[in-house]
């Protein structure tokens, strides 16, 4: 079956059609672009009319296919549906490209036009702007996300349009070489005006012709053009993409030290360890150019120190200095620590830890080794915390946001880990950038174990953070309870202790199972005993037996 034409070129008798069909009027002004008519004649019941002596085109399918911009304007200001398609499934935005009006085609798909909408014969606007040679409208439809390897019902697609159409230009258009030595220009230079202008998704990972073979995000990377880094970016640059020599985007801004492209690159996903023709990572090209600042940054990101190029040398062999050399060494053992920390696998946390290690914070979040394991998910992590106790790592170092690893305990509810770093030493009233303490944070997210815990290691309910908040002002009604009276808390314990001190089986099943978390609590104005210290004290060998099954920590110790 063969398309019938866009728009009829014929006029018919508008006399006589205008006594037939009163919005015959309408319809006409479209075409001719009288604004000040449709402006009268357009409502909500006139604004999707339909011509019914025709293609069922609506107003803004004659508007469109006219290039009447500001009736195209006015129309969907009044609710004109840019969906809306005639008998041949024709939408405005088609007509529009078929016939090369550039701004009316802006103007619909700003307005949402869907780009790669179909008619009968399976035509999208591309096929149409490419069969008749527009190559502004199809550098505009592919910058909105045209498909250009869609194919109509004659398994045509654009560029088998275009290659018939005989428009010089329009067929490297669609391969994605147009004017691409333009963009590779512009990518050096940093002119990112010029480049937004020019950018598809076809054409943004070009390859220069010669040379390295580029991509321009290779040359924006490598001059340091920021913000044409991010304008590739967004326009779907390849981050993996690879020149002649195998360098990916990412060699080219450590070798030069760009930090900031560096960042960039790899939130977008570069690989920190890709490997060029000789086996050179780009900590391979940061180390052998004293890039310190882009080595740390890498190192964080997970960069391997170790990897060996073609000529078997690591990047620590490469770097200019032995401070250098030592640097990247410590850091990467620390960040191995931390990942270590992070599973809570405890050999091999024994295999990294000493003295020295154990103090390391993470260059970019300031988070210790304590900060990492409190967040952890690993059954091993209590043994973890102890490792690096006896190692020296700081308890209450605060990392770059100011939390505390109990902070960091407290908003994930591991109440193993809050109990054994208070137990450690941890500051219980530390406070945050906001001012506020672990109570806060258990308060507001409606914690009530972690509260209590809290609670039994006296900290101080009335602390109040920079905006003026006690934990009571954050909590929830569950919460607010126990916070309005905490000395109840305190007896419960206090019958703990005096029921294992006395061998009184049946008080402390009650207490635990109403109170679980007070298992471990502490005879405050003693020896900072627990339960079990005293039911063990005094061989009450069914109440340990119970108070070890029911979390009781053998470890404890008293003061």
């Amino acid at each position: 079956m063969m398309r019938t034409k866009r728009l009829e070129s014929e006029q018919p008798n508008i006399y006589a059609l205008l006594q037939e069909d009163p919005l015959r009027e309408l319809f006409e002004a479209c075409k001719s672009g009288d604004l000040n008519k449709v402006r009268r004649q357009i409502n909500a019941e006139t604004v999707n009319a339909r011509d019914t002596t025709g293609r069922k085109s609506t107003p803004l399918h004659f508007a469109a296919g006219f290039g009447r911009r500001d009736i195209v304007e006015l129309l969907l200001a009044a609710g004109a549906s840019i969906q809306a398609h005639d008998d041949g499934g024709l939408h405005p935005l088609h007509n529009a490209c078929s016939f090369g009006h550039e701004d009316v085609v802006g103007l619909l798909l700003e307005a949402g036009a869907d780009p790669n909408t179909r008619d009968n014969w399976n035509y999208t606007p591309l096929h149409e702007a490419a069969a008749k040679g527009k190559i502004e409208i199809c550098i505009a439809l592919l910058q909105h996300g045209a498909d250009p390897t869609i194919r109509n019902s004659e398994n045509k697609s654009p560029i088998d349009l275009a290659n018939v159409s005989g428009v010089p230009g329009i067929n490297e258009v669609l391969v994605g070489e147009w004017r691409k030595d333009e963009i590779l220009e512009c990518s050096r230079s940093g002119d990112d005006a010029k480049l937004s202008s020019l950018l598809t998704p076809l054409n943004v990972n070009c390859h220069a012709s010669d040379g390295r073979k580029s991509t321009p995000l290779h040359l924006a990377a490598g001059f340091n053009r920021i913000r044409c880094v991010q304008l590739l970016l967004r326009h779907g640059s390849d981050v993996h993409a690879k020149d002649k020599g195998g360098l990916v985007p990412l060699h080219n801004a450590c070798s030069y030290g760009h930090i900031e492209v560096t960042e960039m690159l790899i939130k977008h996903g570069a690989s920190v360890n890709a490997m060029d023709l000789w086996q050179f990572t780009p900590l391979h090209e940061a180390a052998s150019k004293s890039r310190v600042e882009v080595c740390s940054l890498l190192l964080s990101k997970g960069a391997d120190p170790t990897l060996l190029n073609c000529h078997s040398k690591s990047a620590i062999d490469l770097a200019s200095t032995r401070e250098l050399q030592e640097k990247l060494s410590y850091e990467f053992k620390g960040y191995c620590l931390l990942e270590a920390c992070r599973l809570a696998d405890v050999s091999k946390v024994k295999k990294l830890l000493s003295s020295d290690i154990a103090k390391f914070k993470h260059h970019i979040t300031g988070d210790t080794a304590f900060h990492i394991v409190a967040a952890s998910l690993g059954s091993k992590r209590k043994q973890v915390i102890e490792l690096l106790s006896r190692k020296g790592a700081q308890i209450n170092e605060s990392n770059k946001e100011l939390l505390t690893p109990l902070h960091i305990a407290a908003d994930y509810g591991h109440f193993d880990v809050m109990e054994t770093f208070i137990r450690l030493g941890a500051r219980v009233n530390a406070t945050d950038g906001l001012g506020q303490t672990a109570l806060h944070r258990c308060a507001r997210n409606d914690c009530l174990q972690g509260c209590k815990i809290l609670l039994s290691y006296n900290i101080d309910t009335s602390i109040t953070s920079i905006q003026g908040f006690k934990a009571i002002d954050m909590a929830t009604e569950n919460i607010k309870k126990i916070l309005q009276e905490p000395p109840v808390v305190l007896d419960l314990e206090s019958e703990l202790l005096e029921g294992s001190k006395a061998g009184e089986l049946e008080k402390v099943q009650r207490l635990l199972t109403a109170y679980p978390h007070i298992v471990n609590c502490r005879d405050l104005d003693g020896r900072h005993s627990t339960p079990l210290h005293f039911a063990a004290g005094y061989n009450r060998v069914a109440v340990c037996q119970y108070l070890l099954s029911h979390g009781a920590d053998v470890h404890a110790k008293d003061k």
